[in-house]
């Protein structure tokens, strides 16, 4: 009743539904008056033997029925036959059949995928060459298309044409892509992945304006928690919050228009308007005009676009036949290839716990199509057409997959050939362009479809990138630069000469950068507010208010920066607590910045540029001078003890900073012995323990033990400051002769290294 409701009141039918439709039908109302020739071979079901024994009533209905010798290893798949035995006239053709027996040489084991792909391209030419028509040549497999990238590359390395279409699922095209990452927007299940397909390509494509780059824009939507956060934009927010109301239903007819809607807003393409033709009338055809919610009808057209099939590239007319096994029975061919008769795809995994028992009682009452868990249709389609007459026919199977993951023989492979030694393929004609290239010099060059390569590329792929580049934007660094250059000097390409950029994620937390600024201006002003003695929490409020303006921190996300703002003033108390007594013994200077140069040829720094040397542009977070003793001390401000070391590793771990911090404020003073010290100011713990300090003055004034690290004397200072020099001049003297290499000084600093999936250092690959 309910078919027929849907039939006959909706005009809708499926063709999963054809089978139970038929039942509904008087199939005495069909005639044809021609006689019928029916070939289904193992695939034959109980309604299609039902329609066929009603037509046979009134014309003449011809069922060919499989008779081979084993056909009792199938019982299950050729049941429906047994059943049906008897209701009509049985005729044996078996005589007229041509008797085929396969050798064990027609059998050929090969050690991979690739190898089987090369047996098959050498085998195929040398049949052309003989004077075979590749249309009388076929490759067959159970799994066709796993094998077809690499084997149309092979086809058409080898100058053979083929007969293959190229099919592709709808949902796989970029335009439906686009689509679907539009309407996803829409919905409240919109993601980084969906705004980065549908707004970042839209920006690009949109005349006028601006768009975002791509490292800040993934910055800021990479991490979505709730819909506020696509204001972070103004733009994004303005595109995607359209009023389309979720909880509300709309009709088939409202949902294709705002489909519609949607589709000319993406970017033009040259299948653009064929493929939304395809997609309308296939979602109208299969739909009802009823009331959905939004979401649900969304859902629906991705399930109709994950189902739906379009031919890409339609094969040529003439050519070597790529075929899946259960389409090659009626093909008309001489020469045969059936590659990757392995196990795995002729015995699919069982899924359910179904015996055959079962699966064919509910194949008898309810026709539906199980599948039965020890007899394979690819199996029995494979035994039915070895049996075809062929002047050549090969059967090949592997040890190994493309993935190097290893392979079971079928058994129909093994019960042929028991045993056999691993065949060695002939060259093919991309193993001889290989061999080719593989003669050339590092000088030489050649290319492939109108892309240079060289041997010296190659090398690089292999042993790790190393080259020399000119440009005057190394002669001025930073602290920065100068380490990451000493410890793997494309970190400083990367980001100096390629000016890349790996913005952090804007998520519930500020990221490390932001939180960063914002405590030294905190810290800044809080000490100024202490030196005129005018520090009020009020006033701190205030100012943070000023800073989220300034830095866009949590706009239109009241919630989220009242928590924050609420850490930052709980910082300012601590920190006030903690600085109250040392503003009464030091001054205070923040953010300052300095330009020392460092000559080659001295091999030493200064204030004054040299010809042969480099700037360092040195800012330093805060440095305090005492009012009594007239000494200076450095401090760095840090959020934890992440990478906060004593002097005693700063050499081996090529850690410049500080070092750089007192050589630049020495020479601005041009006092070497008033600069005692540069600490790590960890304000987490306010720990002032780590870095390097004058052992006088960290005893007295900062309350060290003798035990602390990070303590020095006159003698050891002098001594770093040598060890020091020496290391920095060997690493600029590298960078003067422009040298970059993807070789680090420790492999280590490659797990956290922004650059690790670009550089292609031969450990990373």
């Amino acid at each position: 009743v309910c078919l027929n409701y849907i039939v006959f009141e909706k005009k809708v039918i499926d063709a999963k539904w054809s089978a139970a439709y038929l039942q509904t039908l008087d199939l005495s109302l069909l005639s044809w008056d021609r006689k019928i020739f029916v070939d289904l071979g193992s695939e034959m079901s109980t309604v299609e033997m039902g329609l066929f024994k009603h037509l046979s009533r009134s014309q003449d209905v011809c069922i060919i029925t499989p008779d081979p010798e084993w056909k009792e290893n199938f019982p299950y798949l050729l049941n429906t036959y047994e059943e049906n035995f008897g209701s009509g006239e049985q005729k044996n053709y078996s005589g007229a059949a041509v008797q085929v027996t396969l050798k064990k040489e027609q059998f050929v084991r090969l050690s991979t995928q690739l190898g089987e792909i090369k047996f098959v391209v050498s085998r195929i030419r040398e049949w052309v060459d003989s004077g075979v028509s590749v249309d009388r040549i076929a490759i067959i497999s159970a799994d066709i298309e796993k094998y077809w990238p690499v084997l149309q590359f092979y086809l058409e390395e080898e100058g053979l044409p083929y007969k293959k279409e190229l099919i592709a699922q709808l949902n796989s095209l970029g335009d439906v892509q686009n689509l679907s990452a539009a309407l996803k927007n829409f919905s409240q299940e919109v993601a980084w992945d969906s705004l980065e397909k549908s707004f970042f390509s839209k920006e690009i494509h949109s005349a006028g304006g601006s768009p975002h780059k791509f490292e800040k824009f993934k910055a800021l939507f990479y991490q979505l928690y709730d819909e506020d956060d696509l204001g972070r934009d103004q733009k994004i927010k303005n595109l995607f919050y359209k009023k389309v109301d979720f909880n509300a239903e709309m009709d088939r007819d409202e949902f294709l228009a705002f489909l519609a809607k949607t589709w000319l807003t993406l970017p033009q393409s040259n299948n653009k308007n064929e493929l939304f033709e395809l997609i309308f009338k296939d979602f109208l055809a299969q739909s009802l005009n009823i009331k959905m919610k939004f979401s649900r009808w969304i859902q629906f057209l991705k399930n109709r676009m994950s189902h739906k099939e379009v031919t890409i590239k339609k094969s040529s007319a003439n050519g070597v036949y790529v075929l899946p096994l259960m389409s090659a029975q009626m093909i008309d061919v001489t020469h045969r290839l059936y590659i990757g008769l392995n196990d795995e795809y002729f015995h699919k995994r069982q899924n359910s716990m179904m015996s055959l028992k079962d699966s064919e009682v509910l194949k008898k009452q309810f026709d539906l199509a199980v599948d039965y868990s020890e007899e394979s249709y690819l199996d029995f389609n494979l035994r039915w057409q070895s049996l075809a007459q062929s002047e050549q026919c090969y059967f090949t199977s592997t040890h190994l997959s493309f993935l190097s993951e290893p392979l079971n023989s079928s058994l129909f492979f093994i019960e042929n050939s028991p045993q056999s030694e691993t065949f060695v393929p002939k060259p093919t004609r991309v193993d001889e362009l290989q061999s080719h290239f593989a003669g050339f010099s590092e000088a030489q060059e050649t290319s492939v479809a109108g892309l240079p390569i060289s041997a010296e590329r190659l090398r690089q792929d292999v042993n790790g990138y190393e080259n020399r580049i000119i440009s005057d934007v190394f002669k001025s660094l930073s602290v920065s630069d100068a380490e990451n250059y000493a410890q793997c000097s494309f970190k400083l390409l990367a980001s100096k000469g390629f000016r890349l950029r790996d913005f952090p994620q804007v998520a519930l937390d500020l990221d490390p950068r932001q939180k960063g600024s914002l405590v030294h201006a905190l810290f800044e002003y809080c000490l100024n507010l202490m030196s005129g003695n005018e520090y009020e929490t009020t006033k701190v409020s205030e100012f943070l208010e000023l800073k989220r303006a300034e830095f866009s921190i949590y706009e239109q996300q009241e919630g989220y920066w009242k928590i924050q703002k609420a850490k930052f003033m709980q910082l300012a108390v601590k920190f006030h607590d903690f600085e109250k007594s040392r503003v009464l013994i030091f001054d205070t200077n923040t953010e300052k910045a300095f330009e020392i140069f460092y000559d080659l040829d001295k091999k030493s720094f200064s204030r004054t540029k040299s010809d042969n040397g480099f700037s360092f542009n040195v800012r330093i977070d805060r440095y305090d001078s005492h009012k009594k003793n007239r000494y200076h001390i450095i401090y760095d401000y840090k959020s934890s003890a992440f990478q906060v070391s004593n002097h005693s590793s700063w050499i081996s771990d090529q850690q410049f900073q500080m070092m750089l911090y007192m050589i630049a404020l020495e020479l601005s003073f041009g006092e070497e012995n008033l600069v005692k010290g540069a600490l790590y100011y960890q304000y987490k713990t306010f720990d002032l323990k780590r870095g390097i300090i004058q052992e006088d003055v960290g005893t007295r004034d900062f309350s060290l033990t003798k035990r602390n690290k990070s303590l020095i004397d006159a003698d050891q200072y002098a001594e770093l400051k040598e060890r020091f020099n020496f290391l920095i001049s060997d690493v600029l003297l590298r960078l003067k002769e422009n040298e970059f290499r993807t070789i680090p000084a420790d492999l280590e600093i490659c797990k956290n290294c922004d650059w690790r999936k670009l550089c292609r250092a031969s450990h990373l690959l």
